[in-house]
């Protein structure tokens, strides 16, 4: 494929980070992150609904390479801001034993708000994402994209998970933080919408009947942002490495440009039930990196260690064009070595302690991180 014919789509991730003392526990501090960091981050840094956690973004990217800067960056930035107090960062989509009764509630109007409306389902939001947007200008590609992409939900999900633990038990899933998130409401695989007018009508509904103030309460796995030209991939767990991080954000971006590919050549990508996609995530939540998903085309169930060949022969001729092959091709790690949540449980199974789980997750977080002098 010529390199002209590939989009240059831009990219931009935001990570949610667990904020743990030496002893494992998570610790209520972002007040005192917050105020540290913004001469260094600004309006990079966000707090979420509980004071354990803290969410970094990084600025829009031209291509993987310089989101890999930024990543590193914010990793170290973080890191360097939270030593003095004996505090560090931990990236994965759930805590392996803190209990989120125990955990103090952010002030801020918005949150007092979503508290109201939604009670114990948002108290018990102790966890942990990575969401990857990716840019596409034209609104109608947007939805069409969307329309397209919902059929590798699954599969990135499977790649990112590291949720294997919540309050202290083993939960035999790969990514319980998915069984936490699907009680809020409009969450989980987006509907099918036949152009960008019927979704914006279906968001001004819900906004006249008070269902919601604006479109950010929209909670799909997948959604055009509210604001910003981009569509947002929310499905993925927190992603502990650097590596893993970078590797689900070029894939997602080389989906997508790969759908924009075939449709400009008139070979637009087959779409599917969200119901029939949701069996597919079923099976990630379960089994991660060892599941058997579901190929619909063939109707016949596949190792996901074998879908991930098949998705990085799908990406192969736009990775270059997007220079991500590196990031892209790290799939082979993860399918060879397995993902965090397996990772952890075999921490877990050698150690018999879930603060070893968190020391292992941290020093993941990190690693290869340059310290980031302040």
């Amino acid at each position: 494929m010529r390199t002209a014919d590939v989009p240059r789509l831009t990219i931009g991730v935001e990570e949610e980070f667990q904020i743990v003392d030496a002893e494992g526990q998570l610790r209520s501090h972002i007040d005192t992150l917050l105020t540290a960091a913004r001469p260094h981050l600004g309006e990079q840094v966000k707090p979420e609904m509980l004071q354990s956690v803290v969410e970094v973004g990084t600025k829009i990217c031209a291509d993987v390479s310089e989101m890999r800067e930024e990543v590193l960056r914010l990793r170290g930035t973080l890191a360097a801001l939270l030593r003095p107090a004996g505090l560090r960062i931990a990236s994965a989509g759930t805590h392996p034993f803190s209990h989120w009764q125990d955990q103090q509630v952010t002030e801020h109007e918005r949150y007092k708000v979503l508290e109201e409306e939604l009670q114990d389902v948002i108290r018990e939001l102790l966890i942990f994402g990575l969401h990857v947007h990716v840019g596409i200008p034209d609104r109608e590609r947007r939805i069409e994209v969307m329309n397209e992409a919902r059929y590798f939900l699954p599969h990135l999900l499977a790649i990112s998970t590291s949720s294997p633990f919540w309050l202290t038990r083993t939960t035999g899933l790969k990514s319980y933080r998915q069984i936490v998130w699907q009680r809020f409401p409009r969450t989980g695989i987006p509907p099918e919408f036949a152009s960008y007018d019927e979704f914006e009508n279906y968001v001004e509904l819900l906004v006249r009947t008070n269902c919601i103030d604006d479109g950010k309460k929209i909670w799909w796995d997948l959604r055009p942002h509210a604001f910003y030209p981009t569509i947002e991939f929310r499905i993925c767990d927190a992603a502990t490495r650097v590596e893993e991080t970078l590797c689900i954000a070029a894939l997602t971006q080389a989906i997508c440009a790969k759908l924009l590919v075939l449709r400009e050549r008139n070979l637009g990508f087959r779409r599917y039930l969200p119901t029939l996609i949701q069996e597919n995530k079923w099976r990630a939540v379960r089994g991660g990196m060892d599941a058997k998903l579901i190929d619909f085309g063939q109707e016949v169930e596949k190792p996901m260690r074998d879908l991930a060949v098949e998705l990085l022969e799908f990406v192969d001729d736009v990775v270059d064009a997007l220079g991500s092959r590196r990031e892209v091709e790290y799939l082979e790690t993860i399918a060879r070595e397995g993902t965090s949540a397996d990772r952890q449980l075999a921490v877990f199974a050698r150690t018999g302690h879930l603060h070893a789980v968190v020391d292992h997750v941290a020093g993941e977080t990190i690693a290869e991180v340059p310290q980031v002098p302040l």
